[in-house]
């Protein structure tokens, strides 16, 4: 067992990711001291279920101020818009304590956090096997063997990360269980833009062709396959899309160039031989 990185945590958003780190963590140090935050609805069941040891909720400004200060590590896990409002909320109480987050983008928090002078705050991002399902969903699982970026902001002229809050953010995903990979958040917001983000966006529109097209009753393996991330929660991908847009507006434009040269070459038997052998190659790689 690895020695804890801190003898206090606090989670802030007790949603799918927020209950796993919090599971994970307990299984990894059972003497850690874990509080929650979330809307006030959700302290019930985190702490009588073993989740948190103590909750705070999210509208008692004071309460929560106190709660960060308190805390050696603050693990935020709301979607990206609430994640901004609440380290802009929350500033004064960040700026003396190491803190992490775990939206789906990350150029408009770290540039918030650089912007409101937080040198112990590091932009991250987990990639779960699983992306539904609220606290009763969470599991340590989805965290041992995840692969977590973390990720400062690599904008001209940003503020520095303190080496510290690295290395004790490092030390907490690595004695989880996680994989933390170092990506600058510009270079992270193009790259999950094409690997999650349009992914999710194709999905519902493929989705909202086939309503249109009364075509329901075809639908076959192929569809049902597409369709595993159509209709994921607005609350969360409404925040992705709209924090990452412009990342998103290149990859699409990217594939959109794509399916308009294929839609010419379908008679092209080994131009579509080549496009099956990516998808092959890429399948591979991902699942052996």
């Amino acid at each position: 067992m690895r020695d804890a990185p801190t003898s206090s945590l606090l989670i802030v958003g007790l949603g799918l990711v927020g209950g796993s780190v919090a599971r994970a963590a307990r299984q990894a140090w059972p003497e850690l001291r874990i509080a929650g935050a979330d809307r006030s609805a959700i302290g019930g069941p985190a702490v009588d279920d073993g989740y948190v040891d103590r909750f705070v909720a999210l509208d008692e400004v004071d309460a929560v101020a106190a709660a960060i200060s308190a805390a050696g590590l603050v693990v935020i896990t709301l979607p990206v818009l609430g994640t901004i409002a609440f380290v802009e909320q929350h500033a004064d109480a960040l700026r003396a304590v190491v803190a992490t987050d775990t939206a789906a983008s990350k150029r408009d928090v770290t540039a918030c956090a650089s912007r409101l002078g937080l040198p112990l705050f590091v932009g991250g991002h987990p990639l779960f096997p699983r992306a539904h399902g609220g606290l009763a969903s969470a599991d340590a699982r989805l965290v041992d063997g995840a692969r977590w970026f973390l990720c400062p902001d690599d904008a001209p002229g940003a503020a520095a990360v303190d080496p510290h809050a690295f290395t004790r953010v490092r030390a907490f995903l690595a004695g989880v269980g996680a994989v933390p990979v170092e990506l600058g958040a510009s270079e992270h917001d193009r790259d999950v833009a094409l690997t999650s983000h349009v992914p999710h966006l194709l999905a519902n529109v493929l989705a909202e062709a086939v309503l249109e097209a009364g075509a329901v009753d075809a639908a076959g393996a192929s569809l049902r396959s597409i369709l595993g991330v159509a209709g994921a929660p607005f609350e969360v991908w409404g925040d992705t899309v709209q924090s990452n847009r412009a990342a998103i507006a290149v990859a699409l434009q990217d594939v959109i160039s794509r399916l308009r040269a294929l839609s010419e070459q379908l008679d092209d038997r080994e131009r579509v031989r080549e496009l099956f052998a990516s998808g092959r190659a890429l399948r591979e790689r991902l699942h052996g």
